[in-house]
């Protein structure tokens, strides 16, 4: 599409926003609109335009982006409202009451809007962080400073005191890669692209784009590039040995929703580099070991590595690993004790033990991936081994972790073996936590699989007549949580009207970031939103299928 199709587009889409409640959009009779023009190589260029009327604002877009002939991947057009007026010692107070980067508003430092930014300017140049010159303020005039020169933006020089005037305002925005889309707020803290739900093909296309990101981050020897500070295209210098399991665990959940030869390839390299570099077999048993972390054994990484390898062999109809598997899991039930919890951490070589707990997320991963195995190799020491921590897990009252490997397990093991005990410890370990779930503000992605595993519970029970459980339980609210965190979570997904305003947006484009932990990308952060995502699709097809 030609760019001043693009361009008129967008501007159809703003005046048709734009009928209702005008008057919100004008101050000091005038109109504010940034443009926001970017490629996937460099971070977006903002221009603001001021006028009395939206036609002749378009027009001096139109002659802007005809002397500027760039072929730009995406156009951004955000038409400022709702202003509200306050000091900079007002606005650094409110800052200070805002959770790190989920400050939601534009700040212009005049009335003219000369020195003025988007809120994606903000957040996506570390502008609203601690100076570390100037503690006390949470307006980082140095980043500021940085961001304005790099923009080559003409804006005069602002005299920052207690007293400076400020206008904070939300914005209408229209986005266009191709046809143009709407964003909007939703919630306090919500901005998302305009769906009346989320629809299993958005979904499939956020899974896709996700896994697609993840292959991109697995090198020629199977080594995953760990992640990135996108605000500044600062590459993370760790590695984990657990998440390099798990997260290709998710990418075969992935590939089965979307077969792809490339996809394939980056998960057998993952897998090679898994088997061959992280795990060490000195006996019967098998252990993963993080080596960039004092050689340490970790529960949580050998049950990461079963469930990826049993996955693997269910996916591809292979059984090349099993006997892999067996020892891995040989490796865990030695780390099992009499009353049924587990030792968390060994050190390598000597197996010493180094830490008896570390995390309660190592048990309930340790039960799942002994469940799934057990799914393929019918020994009754892996199912024995379950049942013994579940009577340790709720004797001790697990549940109240409310830990979204326990929901997975539990779910699993009344397949094999339905307990009353295990069904009401399932329903514990989600239903008090569904209003925390429901309201909360970061978009912690292991929330959505907590509450799924659940609801696949909760359906086979009501599939055997196992009601009574149900009759005090929330059912309504679990999946009016459910659908709310299938959508809140796309508030973290890099779409490109978000990804844009980075330093180096292709390089981030389609994955999950952390907000509140400086934009972060790490390979965990987007396998827990696509083993969620998926859960949630083939939970949709199942429901497809027993309409029909």
């Amino acid at each position: 599409m030609e760019l001043m199709e693009r361009i008129e587009r967008i501007e159809e889409q703003v005046f048709a926003l734009m009928k209702e409640d005008q008057a919100t959009y004008f101050l000091n009779q005038r109109l504010t609109v940034f443009l926001s023009v970017g490629t996937k190589k460099r971070r977006a260029r903002v221009q603001t335009f001021r006028g009395k009327r939206m036609a002749s604002i378009f027009q001096k877009i139109k002659n802007f982006l005809l002397e500027h002939p760039v072929d730009y991947d995406w156009i951004k057009v955000d038409v400022a409202k709702n202003f509200h007026f306050c000091s900079f010692a007002e606005l650094n107070d409110q800052l200070r009451a805002t959770r790190k980067n989920y400050f939601r508003k534009g700040i212009a430092f005049d009335a003219r809007f000369t020195c003025a930014f988007l809120e994606e300017e903000l957040n996506g140049n570390a502008m609203l962080t601690p100076d570390k010159d100037t503690p006390e303020l949470r307006v980082n005039l140095k980043n500021m400073t940085r961001y304005v020169e790099l923009q080559r933006r003409k804006i005069p020089r602002v005299v920052f005191t207690d007293q400076t005037n400020c206008i904070l305002f939300e914005t209408t925005s229209v986005f266009s890669e191709e046809e143009p889309i709407v964003i909007e707020m939703t919630g306090t803290v919500e901005k998302i692209r305009v769906s009346p739900r989320t629809t299993p093909f958005e979904i499939k296309t956020v899974v896709t784009q996700a896994s697609d990101y993840l292959a991109r981050q697995v090198q020629a020897d199977g080594r995953f590039i760990y992640g990135y500070f996108s605000c500044f295209d600062k590459t993370i210098q760790f590695y984990n040995s657990l998440r390099h399991a798990s997260t290709l665990y998710s990418m075969i959940e992935a590939y089965a929703v979307r077969p792809d030869v490339t996809l394939q390839h980056a998960i057998d390299r993952a897998k090679d580099y898994l088997i061959e570099h992280l795990i060490v077999q000195p006996n019967e048993s098998a252990y993963v070991v993080d080596w960039e972390q004092d050689a340490e054994i970790k529960l949580g990484a050998n049950a990461a590595a079963i469930l990826a390898l049993t996955k693997y062999m269910t996916t591809f109809k292979s059984r090349r690993e099993l006997a892999l598997c067996r020892a891995l899991a040989n490796g865990m039930l030695g780390l099992q004790q009499p009353a049924g919890n587990f030792n968390h951490v060994l050190s390598y070589p000597s197996l010493a033990l180094k830490e008896a707990f570390r995390i309660i997320y190592y048990e309930g991963e340790a039960t799942f991936a002994l469940l799934r195995l057990y799914e393929l190799d019918r020994q009754e020491r892996w199912l024995t081994s379950v049942t013994q921590a579940f009577d340790y897990f709720i004797a001790h009252d697990y549940w109240k972790q409310h830990d979204h490997w326990l929901s997975y397990s539990v779910n699993e093991l009344t397949k094999y073996v339905p307990d009353e005990r295990y069904y009401r410890f399932g329903l514990q370990n989600v239903e008090q936590k569904l209003d925390f779930i429901h309201h909360r503000e970061t978009t912690y992605p292991t929330f959505l699989e907590l509450m799924l595993a659940a609801r696949e519970m909760i359906g086979r029970m009501q599939a055997d007549g196992q009601t009574d459980l149900l009759t005090t339980f929330p059912l309504d609210w679990l999946e009016a949580t459910i659908e709310r965190r299938m959508q809140y979570q796309l508030t973290g997904f890099y779409y490109p009207e978000v990804a844009m305003y980075m330093k180096v947006p292709e390089r981030i484009l389609g994955s999950f970031y952390i907000r509140h932990h400086s934009f972060r990308v790490r390979i965990d952060d987007v396998e827990h939103n696509i083993s969620g995502y998926c859960r949630a699709l083939e939970q949709i097809h199942q429901e497809e299928v027993v309409k029909r």
